[in-house]
């Protein structure tokens, strides 16, 4: 509204020339001072992507996890072992001839589990690798979508300290006019206190409004890892979307991107090749050795070769409850899966329609009710002028205006503050 209000009604007051309020949709100019610097959504976007421990916690987790990917699937290290058979004390390689036992041996071995348990053990490895994946990207869309929602808070906020500034400059002009008229016989007392009273009732809600400005500001200060008490100076002006949305096309749009639903299916995967691995279980793995034992003359060297393996005699406690322990925890992971699923289209429906309650409120205010409060402030006002309406009717009209003013602010930043609830849910910026 640029502060017309104020200035309109102040010459108004003052000269006695005729008040007509234009009946555009504009609002209370939000520019930015001369000297001032713009805070932009965008770049606190970009610095949180770039700075925010748990981002960069789970980017590590990933590279580590990569990693893991790789040696889990490669065979065990090979070993060596070396020993001697010789008379009264070890290493008396004196005595080596002396028996046909005597000899310095050199073993090479070799484990190897039963085929497809690494491969199994990769697989694992890989879901869990797409599972902390998916864990970033819901991470980095919910610090967005937080870091939005504060914004448009500190918006919200900016916009009702400045309407209410203009109320106040208002009021103290209205003050001095009744002040006037009181002391020429034209006005009473009770219309002076009741502008007193309001400019009362102004700075109780600028001094709350201050301190969440305050708080919104440290919010976003801690989601950027900024040092808390860094001010922002001034912040974006924000213009509503415009959107159609299609609930259908949203609700599958959330079940095959939503980065928690995905992270959970790809813990679906984990645990089901983790009862296939568990089944393997059930079969030995084994060892080959290959020796040569170095004796002296007369005596020829030797040679060995042997194959271990396991006996999984247990399998009954040990086993059997590892495949148990398996199948359950699938069961589980399905579960939690249906559950998230039905709570997010829950969700998105009541996004859905919260987003389209507030658009409606918002054109309503912008093109009625706004309007015709313009004009219903208008008329009080002239008809004040040739005393035919008491001082409290234009009063009331004025708060009436700035109050629909601020309830405008609110809508809309209502609106984005789900639209941004909502990109977390449908896995993508809006």
């Amino acid at each position: 509204m640029k502060k017309m209000v104020s200035l309109l009604t102040f010459l108004f007051f003052l000269s006695g020339t005729s008040l007509v309020f234009a009946e555009s949709t504009e609002k209370i100019d939000l520019n930015t001072k001369e000297g001032e610097s713009v805070t932009s959504l965008n770049n606190l976007i970009q610095e949180t992507i770039t700075k925010n421990p748990m981002l960069l916690s789970l980017g590590y987790q990933i590279t580590a996890q990569g990693a893991k990917t790789k040696w889990i699937k490669v065979r065990p290290d090979p070993y060596i072992s070396n020993s001697t058979n010789t008379h009264q004390y070890p290493f008396n390689y004196g005595s080596l001839g002396e028996d046909p036992m005597n000899q310095v041996q050199f073993v090479l071995g070799q484990d190897f589990p039963f085929p497809g348990k690494l491969k199994l053990k990769g697989k694992v490895e890989t879901a869990e690798l797409g599972r902390i994946k998916k864990d970033y990207d819901l991470t980095r869309l919910e610090l967005t979508s937080r870091l939005k929602k504060s914004y448009y808070d500190l918006y919200l906020t900016t916009k009702s300290l400045r309407v209410i500034e203009d109320v106040k400059i208002l009021l103290e002009t209205l003050a001095g006019t009744v002040k006037a008229k009181y002391e020429v016989g034209d006005g009473n007392q009770q219309e002076l206190l009741k502008v007193h009273l309001e400019i009362s009732k102004l700075l109780q809600q600028l001094e709350t409004l201050k301190k969440n400005r305050e708080t919104f500001i440290a919010e976003i200060n801690s989601i950027t890892i900024r040092p808390q008490g860094t001010n922002i100076d001034e912040i974006e002006d924000i213009k509503k979307q415009e959107l159609s949305f299609n609930i259908d096309e949203l609700l599958s749009e959330s079940k095959n991107k939503y980065p928690l639903l995905l992270g959970q299916k790809a813990l679906i995967e984990k645990n089901d090749y983790g009862v296939k691995l568990a089944k393997k279980e059930y079969y030995p793995d084994y060892s080959v050795e290959g020796g040569y034992g170095l004796r002296s003359k007369p005596m020829d060297p030797m040679y060995m070769f042997q194959v271990m393996t396991s006996l999984p005699v247990y399998f009954r406690s040990k086993q059997r409850n590892q495949v148990k322990e398996a199948n359950a925890s699938l069961q589980a992971a399905n579960e939690n899966y249906n559950a998230t699923l039905v709570e997010t289209e829950k969700k998105v429906k009541e996004l859905v329609i919260e987003i389209e309650k507030n658009n409606t409120l918002i054109n309503l205010l912008e093109t009625g009710i706004i309007p015709q409060a313009r004009l219903t402030l208008d008329a009080s006002i002239a008809a004040y002028k040739v005393n035919k309406t008491d001082f409290l009717n234009v009063l009331d009209n004025i708060r009436a205006l700035l109050e629909f003013q601020i309830n405008y602010y609110e809508r809309l930043t209502d609106y984005e503050k789900a639209i941004a609830e909502l990109e977390p849910l449908i896995g993508r910026e809006i």
